[in-house]
């Protein structure tokens, strides 16, 4: 198998210039090389490439590094706020689960719904995997040491990602998500139905993964089209669409963000970073349209 050969960052400046790419300061642009992953960095080209691959002219090397550090900026902020949504998320469903079927209820196959078993069974077995590779944390070992190894769930979510806390909640019974499903609306003053929380909780892990690995965001295509209580709104513009981009992301975080009264600042600090870097980006490659602002807010 033929294995492609390293080139040193002058040979990578020249390669961006032979493709049509704009270089007007090349000490700068091996600067940029030495920074970042010239793999990483064409990903960022993407929306600027013609049929042949080559790049479309006035394309500049400058203009694709500030969409990176959007990008890097973008993604942080959106992981900030996944990360409250998260720990909301965990807690309700914590606080019910264990009320209704004990500290240790979350372990009984019999309190999921019947066709899940089986997932649940590779989802406590993947918890116990992370209780072993987790061992050394101060409140793991401490359960360890005096609990005879038994988490209660409330303790147990510290351990879940969100993948787990969105498959532990598709697994519960109907009745179950219902309710939990009915708490989340309650303080997020948005109606979510448990089949939307199941598809939000689902396309948020997705975003939350590309965030926490450096995935790019910026041009980047979601295959899952969340179940959103904004029907009308929603379906014009999933109609016709085979893939969608971030902004409908952006809406599963209206409706789950756990402080609703101060939803307008998050939209107004985004507003701000659109706008530090609006002479570079095109907010279609991040699929917002242009009254976005005027969508995501809250009356």
């Amino acid at each position: 198998m033929n294995t492609k050969e390293p080139e040193l960052f002058c040979r990578q400046v020249n390669k961006l210039i032979e493709h049509g790419c704009e270089i007007t300061d090349y000490e700068q642009a091996i600067m940029i090389l030495n920074k970042i992953n010239y793999y990483k960095l064409s990903a960022y080209f993407l929306p600027f490439r013609d049929n042949d691959g080559n790049y479309k002219q006035g394309t500049t090397l400058l203009q694709v590094y500030k969409i990176y550090e959007f990008d890097r900026k973008l993604s942080a902020f959106l992981y900030g706020i996944i990360q409250k949504i998260e720990v909301f998320v965990k807690t309700q469903i914590a606080y019910y689960h264990s009320n209704k079927y004990g500290a240790l209820g979350y372990l009984d196959h019999s309190n999921v719904a019947d066709k899940m078993i089986e997932k649940h069974k590779k989802l406590i077995d993947n918890f116990n995997t992370e209780v072993k590779r987790n061992k050394e944390l101060p409140f793991v070992k401490h359960h360890i040491d005096n609990y005879d190894g038994k988490f209660p769930l409330w303790v147990a979510v510290e351990l879940f990602t969100l993948g787990n806390t969105s498959q532990f909640y598709s697994q519960m019974k109907t009745a179950d998500k219902k309710v939990i499903a009915r708490s989340i609306s309650y303080i997020t003053q948005t109606e979510c139905t448990y089949s939307q929380l199941e598809s939000c909780l689902r396309c948020l892990t997705t975003l939350r993964n590309k965030c926490a690995h450096f995935g790019r965001i910026y041009y980047s295509r979601f295959k899952w089209f969340p179940s959103l209580p904004y029907e009308e709104e929603y379906k014009a513009y999933a109609r016709g669409r085979n893939f969608i981009y971030l902004y409908p992301y952006l809406y599963i975080m209206k409706v789950l963000y756990p402080s609703p009264e101060s939803w307008n600042g998050v939209v107004t600090e985004l507003a701000a970073l659109i706008e530090e870097y609006s002479s570079y980006i095109d907010i279609n490659c991040i699929g917002f349209p242009d009254n976005w602002e005027e969508q995501l807010s809250r009356e």
